[in-house]
């Protein structure tokens, strides 16, 4: 039985095609979903150089579409009948992440896995395989 599961949210459709997995297993073990949006700060370094935007428009932007996934997770979860509760921090996913699933005393991560090709799909292995290497705990990958 799981008490509470640590959902890494990314600006991305993948995580709110996976909120539904993740509100069932929810519901079927009794655990809290604690969703997590991180704004990679690499990122948003590179954003700022490629937009020509001032670090903090990029900032307030990347925060904005972290709180939109989170938003669209917390209704997925909520009108299933999950209990959700969501938080948003910056700096790199996968530390964040493992400092979070500490400090909630997760049993259990899961993390969406993007679909695209290309260096996304490599971004995308290294982060599971860094917050695998990272975490106490299961990690899932939806």
């Amino acid at each position: 039985m799981l008490n509470r599961i640590l959902y890494a949210v990314n600006a991305s459709s993948e995580s709110v095609h996976g909120a539904r997995f993740v509100a069932e297993l929810a519901l079927a073990s009794g655990a809290q979903i604690i969703a997590l949006n991180v704004i990679d700060t690499s990122v948003a370094k590179y954003l700022k150089t490629a937009t020509g935007a001032s670090e903090s428009e990029t900032a307030i932007k990347l925060q904005e579409d972290g709180w939109r996934y989170l938003y669209d997770v917390e209704d997925v979860c909520k009108s299933m009948g999950a209990k959700i509760v969501l938080h948003q921090q910056e700096g790199l996913p996968e530390a964040i992440i493992a400092i979070n699933a500490r400090r909630f005393k997760a049993e259990l991560v899961v993390a969406p896995h993007s679909r695209a090709g290309g260096c996304t799909q490599s971004r995308s292995e290294r982060f599971v395989i860094e917050l695998v290497e990272r975490l106490e705990c299961p990690v899932l990958v939806v």
